[in-house]
């Protein structure tokens, strides 16, 4: 009776440490990236204006999507940054969007690198930790 006892009281302990430690499967997560970013190409077309373009394919369903760019010169100092380069509604999983993101450099200034940055909300400035993705692209 006592060793019955003892024994409910470990398994009590051992499922009550696993649950507090989160060594638990939660199948409703996934590693699965929000978007996925494709064939980034960069185009300078005169005066200043740059394109950057390629293919954003959503992982899920989005109400809207943004692209911002943040261009530097060769000494790593920010340039420009173009808060809404492009957006979209209506992004749907597994949709192919191809995108023309455009930004305008400051006459004298010559990009080296720019970031990529897409946000799920209208970005109007705001903190870039809450980017969905980031990359960061040198020019050659």
């Amino acid at each position: 009776m006592k060793n019955g006892l003892m024994l409910g009281v470990v398994v009590l302990l051992i499922v009550g440490i696993v649950a507090i430690s989160g060594c638990t499967s939660n199948s409703g997560e996934s590693n699965t990236p929000p978007v996925n970013v494709t064939g980034i190409t960069v185009q300078n077309s005169g005066y200043g204006s740059y394109h950057v373009l390629g293919t954003i394919t959503p992982s899920k369903d989005f109400s809207y999507l943004e692209i911002v760019l943040k261009w530097y010169d060769a000494e790593g100092n920010v340039i420009e940054r173009s808060s809404l380069a492009w957006n979209t509604n209506d992004a749907k999983a597994g949709e192919s969007i191809k995108f023309d993101a455009m930004s305008f450099i400051p006459e004298g200034s010559t990009p080296a690198k720019f970031d990529l940055l897409i946000f799920d909300s209208p970005f109007d400035g705001g903190d870039e930790s809450d980017a969905i993705y980031k990359t960061t692209q040198n020019l050659n």
